[in-house]
């Protein structure tokens, strides 16, 4: 690493702080357990939540109502975690995960599903974080890293239909491939960030690969460490950022943290946050023409543990100069019951100007103003007509075609405080009388599409 890199790093590394931010609020959209979300390359009010037993949602008004997909089983043991929306056919959806084997197609925006990919002897082929993605200079052309059993890289040059493996990561490199990601202004230049702490580059699209310097020189972190997402820089493409993810409680020393490079890549090093984990980053134009940076913590289960991480979010909006947390995120529970407040995906959509965060508790979306010019995110599916009062909330569905067989309140942590069934879509009274001051989300419709409203009780 040369000395003005490492001048910069030493510099940022002095200027870590924790205060909140205040005026920013990460509102919960939908609290399910979500693995990913996706946004429609060329709408982005349709957003894919990747859930878990190859389930997967779908909304196509930015988060207010939401439909279920079943990609295959629902008694499955498996996570959605990467998805990728065709650009050349958004149409085509492409899916695969922890414990999923290989990838599924949909040609029908996720109603139905075919095996695009698998292992011919059937062994385990998981694409575990952000694994697959299209290549930017060329739509329709996909790249899938392998993250188990055999550690390769896969290709697709007709949208998905078919898949040819390219390349073969040793072992003896690294036992689990968990990313792939292409810097913004090349198209011939890939990364793969890998168990161990190892990231890997290739200059041929995906042909052949190297590993690059990842902390002070060296070639990985530590055995347990993984680079689970890799992005770069809006403005400035030869800088770049990538999350540590910690795994063994006895090896959090010199361990996780966050990586930068200024050199496209060719190095990288901690620049903040040693010996705590993250999985989760993504970027913006940020204050003085900088990075706007944000990242979310991890760590591998809600048994005790010492790694830090879980519930971490924090932002900088200069680049790693400074650094603040988010307080008062409405973590609750998700729709199995768990509670660990793992950030898995922090996903900025330039149009909308919206940062979503799949999380183990649920989806979120930042509430801010960045600018008199933003549309703040709608709160209420508009075919729901709301009124509320101290002792009552009356729904009247104005959309008769739609379903209304169920409605549920939720607290904004996804706690489930009541619900029942829509006995008069017209007019449904809802007691509140036994709720407290504050925020609410509530959900109308059925199991497989319903849509929500965020209600505000006062006294």
């Amino acid at each position: 690493m040369g000395f003005v890199m490492a001048r910069i790093l030493f510099i940022l590394s002095l200027c870590i702080v924790a205060h909140p931010l205040l005026g920013q609020n990460w509102r919960l959209l939908h609290p399910v357990l979500s693995h990913t979300v996706v946004i429609n390359p060329q709408n982005p009010q349709v957003l894919y939540i990747g859930n878990w037993a190859n389930q997967m949602y779908r909304s196509d008004d930015g988060g207010k109502s939401w439909t279920l997909l079943e990609l295959g089983n629902t008694s499955a043991t498996n996570f959605i975690s990467s998805v990728v929306a065709s650009s050349l056919d958004t149409n085509v959806l492409l899916a695969g995960g922890f414990g999923f084997d290989g990838i599924s197609r949909s040609v029908d925006r996720g109603k139905s599903w075919k095996r695009a990919l698998n292992d011919v002897n059937n062994a385990r082929m998981w694409f575990i974080s952000e694994a697959i993605i299209e290549d930017n200079s060329r739509p329709g052309v996909f790249y899938g890293a392998r993250g188990s059993t055999n550690n390769g890289v896969w290709e697709s040059t007709n949208n998905g239909l078919t898949w040819d493996s390219i390349a073969v990561i040793p072992s003896s490199v690294t036992t689990s491939l968990c990313t792939i990601a292409q810097r913004r202004d090349s198209s011939n230049i890939f990364f793969l960030g890998c168990e161990g702490g190892v990231i890997m580059r290739s200059d041929d699209r995906c042909r052949t690969w190297r590993q690059v310097p990842v902390l002070r020189g060296g070639l990985r972190i530590k055995l347990d460490s993984e680079i689970p997402k890799i992005v770069f820089s809006v403005r400035y493409p030869l800088q770049g950022y990538a999350p540590v993810a910690i795994s063994d409680p006895s090896g959090i020393s010199d361990n996780g943290g966050i990586l930068m490079t200024t050199d496209g890549g060719a190095t990288w090093d901690r620049m903040a946050f040693a010996d705590t984990s993250f999985w989760a980053c993504d970027t913006r134009e940020g204050l003085d023409g900088k990075d706007d940076i944000f990242i979310g913590g991890f760590r591998t289960s809600n048994r005790p543990t010492a790694i830090k991480g879980d519930s971490l979010v924090f932002r900088s909006s200069n680049g790693g100069g400074i650094w603040s947390r988010y307080e008062n995120i409405p973590w609750g529970q998700n729709d199995i019951g768990d509670t660990i407040r793992n950030v898995w995906i922090l996903r900025y959509e330039p149009v909308l100007k919206r940062m979503y965060m799949a999380a183990e508790t649920g989806l979120f979306v930042l509430d801010e103003a960045t600018s008199i010019n933003d549309q703040p995110a709608v709160a209420s599916h508009e075919t729901l007509k709301i009124s509320t009062s101290p002792e009552m909330l009356t729904v009247s569905d104005l959309d008769a075609n739609d379903d209304h067989t169920t409605w549920t309140m939720y607290s904004m942590t996804g706690v489930r405080i009541a619900g029942g069934a829509v006995t008069n879509p017209e007019v449904q009274l809802i007691s509140t009388a036994s709720l407290a001051s504050g925020a609410y989300l509530l959900t109308w419709g059925s199991e497989r599409r319903f849509r929500t409203a965020q209600i505000m009780i006062t006294r």
